[in-house]
């Protein structure tokens, strides 16, 4: 059984990504894909915009075989340890290749890069240490080191979905996984696009950013079909389903909450365990702890030289959401991906969970299809991490009916699992 991997957010799911279900098939010959998906936080520090189960359910209906939810721990996190958890979770789960979208379209450029970036050679630590020396952040350091070596990859640095593609590839390289690596071209508005489109014509296709979605419906969308134009018609049947009934969460959902944690800190070092939080942030958020907080608002004001504005979102939602440093250093640490949440399955992943369960012996991740079943089925340092996803998961849907919900979405150890034809 040939299987192969895309991971994603879908965040929310657009024509983009039903291209690259498309093209993942027909490129590897997969009889099933499986989708490694965020659960309700996601890698830019944020809520997801729509829960993982109406996600998974549109990645089902648009190609999509399996779909096994990325431990928060990993979804949370900086490119690398988000590349990291999610090649080891395919790995355990058997894949033989993976599939995602890159603005080089091609490995060509991308091999060569992630070869330099794994190795580091003497010249390019070297570099890095000087620029990070001048006060730059880590991306803008990387990207002179690495262009006072390779002059010509400045292109490849300049694109949210090359620079994760690269550390894909160097996870592959660093772990030895024998998965092949496959990229397609991302087509139409780029990545941080914010502006969607007005009805497509033949001079403005059907493509747009996940970000101009979002930005669209989190501001009070005036015409509720347009994101139609942009989606699959399943997606947008169910995101618009989501939509009508207040069933999404915003970062300003956050606000409140961070508020309330800043003011149950009686100094800054109380903060600073928390993943992607350092020690100088820590202090500027603590004598910044009795402002009128506004999550969005709040972030950009700590924005410094040195700090990225996504670094700052996932230490305020690591804070948030109680994620040390030290739980995220054990998590990575592991040698094997501690167990496989399933959120959706597709007629042709049944063969393949069927296989699974009678090959109990092998190094795959026990799969969770009933989290009421977990504790049973896990050690119980893999169920502390389990535990952390079910509370990031009841949060959510809380935040869910603050924002007037209408009706009772799912609960976390009584749902049932998205299943497709």
């Amino acid at each position: 059984m040939k299987i192969t991997g895309i991971i994603a957010e879908f965040n929310p799911l657009h024509n983009g990504h039903a291209l690259l279900f498309k093209r993942a098939r027909e490129i590897t010959g997969a009889d099933i894909i499986i989708v490694i998906l965020s659960g309700a936080f996601v890698q830019r520090g944020a809520p997801a915009l729509f829960s993982k189960y109406a996600r998974s359910e549109a990645a089902l209906a648009c190609g999509a075989d399996l779909i096994v939810e990325l431990p928060v721990f990993s979804a949370c996190a900086s490119a690398e340890y988000f590349a990291e958890g999610a090649l080891r979770l395919l790995f355990d789960l058997g894949a033989d290749s993976f599939v995602f979208g890159s603005e080089a379209g091609t490995l060509e450029g991308l091999l060569p890069l992630s070869g330099l970036l794994c190795e580091e050679p003497q010249e390019y630590r070297i570099a890095l240490k000087d620029a990070l020396a001048t006060g730059l952040s880590f991306p803008a350091a990387r990207k002179k080191a690495v262009l006072s070596i390779m002059p010509d990859a400045a292109p490849l640095l300049d694109e949210p979905n090359n620079l994760l593609g690269l550390e894909y590839l160097k996870v592959c390289k660093k772990r030895g996984y024998p998965m092949a690596a496959h990229t397609i071209l991302r087509q139409g508005a780029g990545y941080h696009e914010k502006t969607l489109n007005e009805i497509p014509s033949a001079e403005n296709n059907q493509n747009t950013s996940a970000t101009a979605l979002r930005a669209y419906w989190e501001a009070g969308a005036n015409n509720t079909s347009l994101p139609g134009y942009f989606m699959p018609k399943a997606a947008f049947k169910i995101f618009d389903r989501e939509y009508t009934n207040r069933a999404f969460v915003t970062e300003t959902a956050l606000s409140p909450l961070l508020a309330l944690r800043l003011l149950q800190c009686r100094e800054a070092d109380e903060l600073s365990v928390y993943a992607d939080m350092s020690r100088s942030l820590a202090n500027r958020i603590f004598s910044q702890r009795y402002s009128n907080i506004d999550f969005p608002e709040f972030s950009i004001s700590l924005k410094t030289r040195e700090l990225t504005l996504t670094r700052i979102k996932r230490a305020l939602l690591h804070t948030v959401l109680g994620i040390t440093e030290t739980e995220q250093e054990e998590f990575r640490a592991l040698p094997h991906s501690p167990y496989a949440r399933i959120l959706g399955i597709g007629g042709r992943a049944r063969p393949f969970l069927r296989g699974a369960k009678k090959d109990s012996k092998s190094s795959r991740p026990p799969l969770i299809l009933k989290p009421a079943r977990a504790e049973k089925l896990l050690t119980p340092k893999a169920y502390s991490f389990f535990q952390k996803d079910i509370a990031c998961a009841e949060l959510y849907r809380q935040l869910l009916f603050q924002n007037g919900a209408s009706s009772l979405f799912y609960n976390e150890f009584t749902h049932e699992i998205i299943r497709s034809e």
